[in-house]
């Protein structure tokens, strides 16, 4: 029988970001609420302008962050340097064998420090201790950075689609 992580135990990892930077990955809280919908916006406008183009609907996970990745199965992590949240990414199940990455994203002042290779490790990690035998996740076309992160990582891409004016590439990763 898989492990399974204890619920009520928050999640949380020490990095190092640089040298003289620890990195802390820990579960999400109520307090970081409005910091994670500035770090959701900062990305949206990052990746494009037309992201106002795509259906709120899209951000109804976020709305609902508690019931959505508070539960079992699922999860949602901060990345934090010196008290700031600075990278967010989520697990979400789909079912007992699929598990969705969800909201991975890094503050541009903080990018290219491993941030995001860190997030993924504690994603892929969970994943495995919850007994999951793949995971997916979709990206946009313009985030090359996350393309070449998610491919190194052993994630192949397995199709794409359309999502208002984004073009939407959908990779899977199995993990048995």
């Amino acid at each position: 029988m898989t492990p399974r992580p204890r619920r009520d135990a928050p999640q949380v990892r020490l990095y190092s970001a640089t040298p003289e930077t620890p990195l802390l990955i820990r579960t999400y809280e109520p307090r970081d609420r409005n910091t994670v919908w500035a770090l959701h916006r900062e990305g949206d406008i990052v990746t494009t302008s037309q992201y106002s183009d795509v259906d709120p609907e899209h951000e109804d996970d976020l709305r609902r962050l508690e019931d959505e990745y508070l539960s079992a199965g699922s999860c949602f992590w901060v990345a934090e340097i010196d008290g700031r949240v600075v990278g967010m990414t989520a697990i979400h199940r789909i079912d007992a064998e699929t598990a969705r990455l969800r909201r991975m994203r890094v503050t541009a002042a903080r990018r290219r420090l491993g941030i995001a290779q860190r997030l993924l490790e504690t994603a892929e990690q969970f994943c495995r201790d919850y007994g999951y035998r793949r995971m997916i996740l979709d990206t946009t076309e313009q985030q090359t950075a996350a393309h070449r992160l998610y491919e190194r990582a052993g994630f192949v891409r397995t199709g794409e689609r359309t999502l208002g004016p984004f073009r939407i590439f959908d990779y899977r990763k199995e993990l048995a």
